[in-house]
């Protein structure tokens, strides 16, 4: 039996074992935030090293829509029937990284967990809803929303990644909760990254247990990687596996739910990808250092940025970084909206909007350059 898995089912039978472990509500109001990256850390060989023993309180911006990952629907067809997931990306300063968090209805098919802990088809919905809306406004969670997590059960490390979950569990005293710090905060502007920091030259995956660099420290955060191509599109559609390169290396890609990826056909040549950088590391003979993929969950059909351009003042080239590169599209694009879209079809016009107007004036100018100057200092 895989070393991981067997931590996984020791871990899960004490709490089913247990059951009330943590039967008292823990005092969240004066419960210090615990940090993505400490949350994350990793030995020499990828296995998780925080303590999955108490409750946790984590905060972030929700990065994704969850049905665009996994497929919700009660008693779906997969083995653990149906599943919810969504990643949250730090947004403080000191911290880097980010978690998943994630849910699945019939527990009970676990060969270690009792039939009793899956869900009905109407307590699954029942659990969908809590997660998706705030408890205290009703607000339906949405991608760039600032929210805090409050974890009685801090998760279980999976696959390469520790994520905050019931740990297999329905007993309420286990539930995680999603709460509203600000709706709409903001996405995080993806980190524009080559294939080079994430593969060696040998076209391996760069594994770093300080986290520091390579695969493990953008780990469950948006990353943006520009001129790169897939080799192959035979299998394009929801959930396909592929491939992608940069003329040098490869990386492997995961494509969502999203409908576009049965409304259009792939790009037909190079384009730019944004994604969430994800591990699930099935194979844990040498450890956890393998199993990193870009998911990207949906698509618009432009044929030039998988799956849009992200809005980024000051990046009127729209190549996910403000340089003097912008300077000339800058400019095309006070000469108007038709204009810039003629020569830079595949980019946001309101990107020029430095000022926020809702258009793009002799008044963005100096806002124009204070933002170009900022970004080299």
């Amino acid at each position: 039996m895989k070393h991981g898995l067997w931590n996984v089912i020791i871990t899960v039978a004490a709490v089913v074992v247990a059951g009330t472990a943590w039967a008292d509500e823990p005092d969240w109001e004066t419960m210090p935030y615990t940090t993505h990256a400490a949350y994350q850390a990793v030995d020499a060989d990828g296995f998780g090293t925080f303590p999955t023993t108490d409750p946790i309180k984590m905060r972030g911006v929700i990065i994704n829509k969850p049905e665009e990952m996994l497929d919700g629907t009660p008693s779906a067809p997969a083995f653990l029937g149906g599943q919810w997931q969504i990643y949250v990306q730090t947004g403080d300063e000191g911290d880097f990284g980010g978690t998943a968090c994630w849910m699945g209805q019939l527990y009970g098919n676990l060969p270690w967990v009792p039939p009793d802990q899956s869900y009905t088809d109407e307590e699954w919905l029942a659990e969908l809803d809590r997660l998706n809306h705030d408890p205290a406004s009703g607000h339906e969670f949405r991608p760039g929303d600032l929210v805090e997590l409050r974890a009685r059960a801090p998760g279980l490390h999976y696959a390469g990644k520790s994520n905050i979950n019931e740990q297999h569990s329905k007993n309420p005293t286990l539930d995680f909760d999603v709460l509203l710090l600000e709706a709409d905060y903001g996405l995080p502007t993806p980190m524009l990254l080559s294939l080079s920091h994430l593969k060696d030259v040998n076209d391996e995956f760069i594994f770093d247990p300080t986290r520091a660099t390579g695969c493990e420290h953008y780990q469950s955060t948006l990353v943006r990687l520009n001129n790169v191509t897939f080799i192959d599109t035979a299998d394009w559609g929801p959930e396909a596996d592929l491939e992608l390169t940069d003329g040098l290396l490869t990386f492997p890609v995961r494509l969502g739910l999203g409908a576009g990826f049965t409304d259009y056909g792939p790009p037909s040549g190079a384009f730019d990808i944004i994604a969430i950088l994800d591990q699930e590391d099935d194979n844990d003979a040498d450890g956890y250092k393998h199993g990193y993929r870009l998911w990207v969950l949906n698509y618009t059909g432009n044929d030039c940025i998988l799956p849009e351009p992200f809005p980024l003042l000051g990046d009127a080239n729209c190549d996910g970084q403000v340089s003097w590169r912008d300077i000339d599209p800058f400019v095309a694009a006070l000469g108007g909206q038709t204009q810039y879209e003629d020569q830079f079809p595949c980019c946001l016009w309101l990107n020029a909007d430095i000022n926020e107007d809702g258009d793009v004036t002799w008044r963005d100018i100096d806002p124009f350059v204070e933002v170009l100057c900022s970004d080299y200092e």
